[in-house]
Order: C-alpha cells, then sequence, then structure tokens
C-alpha cells in the first residue's frame, strides 16, 4: 500500500483566513494563531492583529490583482468571507460568487496546497428532519443563500478534479458558546469544535470533502462519519442543554418539517404539508 503523502507540520505553514472580522473568523482565529506559522487575516475592513504569527490586511477579494496579492505565498486558505444570509441576487452574487471565483483563480495561480471553506447547512436545507443524511446528500438548498453555497461546493470540487486543489466544505450549523434553540440541538457547534474541524481540514490527506460543522450532538440530522474518520474529535454536545431547550422551538410548520428551519420557512408557497419531494 503506497504511504501516504507528507505535509509540512501546521506549525510551518503559512494559512490565509478570509473574513477574518466576520463573527465565526473572529471565533475561530484565536484557536488557529497559535498552531500555524503565519495567520494571514484578510477582511474588507480593519482587522487588529492580536497574536504574533498574525498579519493584517485589506483587501477586497473581488479585485483579482487584490486577491493575488493577499494570497500570494500561502500554503493553505481558509474562507470565511462572504455574505452569510438570505439576500438579494445583487449582493449575494459580488459577496459569495465572484469572490469564490476570484479566490479559487488565485489559489491555482499562486499553487496554494487546500482550501478550508465554510459552506452552509443551508445548502442542504430542504432535507426533511426525519432524514438523517451525509456529505454525500443531493444538495438541495432552501434560499439564494443556499444556492450560492451549493455553488461554492461545485466550484471546489472543479478545482480539485481539475488541478488537485484541495477542498474541505464545512457545511457550518448554528456557531455559538451554547445553543439557543431547539433546532440548534440538532445542528450546533461550539466554535472550539469548529476551530478543530478547520485543523483537520488543514492536515488530513483528502482531494475532495464535504463534511458538517456539528458538535457531539445525539439530534444531530448529519452523518458526520467522514470527518470522524480524518481525525475530526469533537468535545462539546448540545445533550446538555435539551431539558431547557427541547420546547422552544420556531411554531411555523414548514420552519419546523425542514433542517432549514426558517430559511426553508421564507417566501414558501403553497400547502406546508404537501409530500416532499424524496430522494
Amino acid at each position: 500500500m503506497p504511504n501516504a503523502p507528507q505535509y509540512p507540520a501546521l506549525s510551518d505553514r503559512r494559512v490565509l483566513l478570509t473574513g477574518a472580522a466576520g463573527s465565526i473568523g473572529r471565533m475561530v482565529r484565536p484557536l488557529l494563531a497559535p498552531h500555524v506559522r503565519e495567520l494571514r487575516l484578510a477582511d474588507r475592513q480593519h482587522v487588529s492583529v492580536v497574536h504574533p504569527h498574525e498579519t493584517a490586511h485589506v483587501v477586497d477579494l473581488t479585485v483579482p490583482d487584490a486577491c493575488d496579492r493577499v494570497v500570494a505565498g500561502v500554503d493553505a486558505i481558509v474562507h470565511f468571507a462572504g455574505y452569510a444570509e438570505e439576500g438579494d441576487w445583487a449582493t449575494l452574487l459580488q459577496a459569495n460568487i465572484v469572490v469564490v471565483t476570484t479566490l479559487w483563480e488565485a489559489a491555482v495561480r499562486h499553487g496554494v496546497e487546500r482550501i478550508v471553506y465554510a459552506t452552509s447547512n443551508h445548502a442542504i436545507g430542504f432535507h426533511e428532519r426525519a432524514v438523517r443524511i451525509d456529505g454525500k446528500a443531493e444538495v438541495r438548498p432552501d434560499t439564494r443563500y443556499g444556492v450560492t453555497k451549493v455553488f461554492m461546493e461545485a466550484l471546489a470540487s472543479l478545482h480539485a478534479d481539475k488541478h488537485g486543489l484541495r477542498g474541505f466544505g464545512i457545511r457550518i450549523g448554528r456557531t455559538d458558546t451554547e445553543p439557543r434553540d431547539a433546532r440548534a440541538l440538532s445542528h450546533w457547534v461550539h466554535p472550539e469544535d469548529l476551530a478543530a474541524l478547520v485543523r483537520v481540514g488543514l492536515e488530513a490527506d483528502y482531494l475532495f470533502e464535504i463534511v458538517y460543522g456539528v458538535s457531539a450532538n445525539s439530534r444531530s440530522w448529519w452523518d458526520n462519519t467522514r470527518a470522524l474518520e480524518l481525525g475530526y474529535r469533537p468535545q462539546h454536545s448540545a445533550d446538555a442543554f435539551i431539558a431547557a431547550l427541547e420546547d422552544k422551538v420556531e411554531g411555523d410548520a414548514v420552519a419546523e418539517r425542514y433542517q432549514g428551519g426558517p430559511y426553508a420557512a421564507m417566501e414558501y408557497a403553497g400547502d406546508p404539508s404537501r409530500p416532499a419531494r424524496r430522494r
């Protein structure tokens, strides 16, 4: 059996973190910076450096030349930039389509080895909660936002197959220090677990993977076996909050039926009890 590829230790690698000023970027960066040679922080607004391994860069990732400058010299990218909620097409196209095409093409030009990126549970939000799915499940976006995440996954797949640019997509659930409602009992992820999963994406051997950003919740709708095979070991669980939160529901028949919750219910037309499309 051939030996697995050997990669430089994480402590020897330069990693670009996009969206460093965003909510998830702010939670994850202090858990990554101590483990890398350089954590290059990129955002459209100024980000203050707080760790000696960090450098900060104000950049518009829709501009190819600017993207080239911030990507040059990095070994890997953690892509958390983007518009992280439902919006109109004009907003989403710039933030979630133009940015990713520009970033992946720059990564290919500069020989970046891998991109760990934030996709979303809203890429599969129209799967029913009664169905347990894994990373190979049919995509069923619940919003325009979800569609842009499906695009990102497809783009990463293309560049993995065509250029060998490794892609590790994390369909992130609700990221917070604790779950806040009944839906989160299934899809919540603690920031420490998300950072641990990002490190798996930076260190494991794969070409293209889709995994779930979720803690060890017994009520999870998602089979995260592949993440576990690659080394993910979540340390947190929403189970301790079940008694306090299981009655804190959306109160909408469509939201309660589908994994996307209120995103699935947005602009939903017709009979909420109609038979769902099956896989």
